[in-house]
């Protein structure tokens, strides 16, 4: 497991919220998206840097009810923008995109 990948692992389990936040099982990868993330080294590390600034920014939130927001605007991000990545260059793109605005929050 990579170092930043643990790091992340060690802060959601402290915070009590992992499932959104957690590097895809590349064993058996279930979709194309998947399979560019499992197949890709600078694509896992993007998706590793992204899990960090999730992290990083629901930590930030105060309340609840943001941070249900903020599940909610993530797992439409995955389904309406990464998952429509059909190659490296958009998902890259997506990622970086995503990530600057959770480090922006």
């Amino acid at each position: 497991m990579r170092p930043v990948l643990r790091l992340v692992v060690v802060l959601c389990l402290a915070s009590g919220f992992c499932a959104e936040v957690l590097a895809q099982d590349c064993s058996k990868p279930k979709s194309n998206t998947e399979r560019l993330i499992c197949s890709n080294d600078r694509v896992a590390a993007a998706s590793e840097r992204l899990a960090f600034a999730f992290l990083a920014a629901y930590r930030r939130m105060t309340t609840d009810d943001a941070r249900d927001a903020m599940r909610r605007d993530q797992r439409q991000w995955e389904e309406g923008t990464r998952n429509a990545c059909p190659d490296v260059p958009c998902l890259l793109q997506a990622y970086d995109e995503r990530t600057l605005l959770l480090e922006q929050n």
